[in-house]
């Protein structure tokens, strides 16, 4: 019986990456950047993240994802 770690000094792995499992990221939206977004696509319905990041002047990534967790 060889152990795990010798198994990958000899294939190669780290023996850590092995047992990595990623841990769930909780992403927080900010509730005043969340109104903004939603009054500023009440007002202009028809336009899409790019157009409506420079219209209120924000990050392109926050904006995304309140769009895609709001709907």
């Amino acid at each position: 019986m060889v152990s795990l770690v010798k198994l990958c000094q000899r294939q190669g792995p780290s023996h850590k990456s092995i047992y990595y499992r990623p841990q769930p990221r909780h992403r927080v939206v900010k509730a005043v950047l969340a109104v903004r977004v939603k009054l500023a696509l009440e007002r202009f319905p028809s336009y899409g993240y790019r157009r409506l990041v420079s219209v209120l002047g924000e990050n392109r990534k926050p904006n995304q994802r309140i769009q895609r967790l709001k709907g």
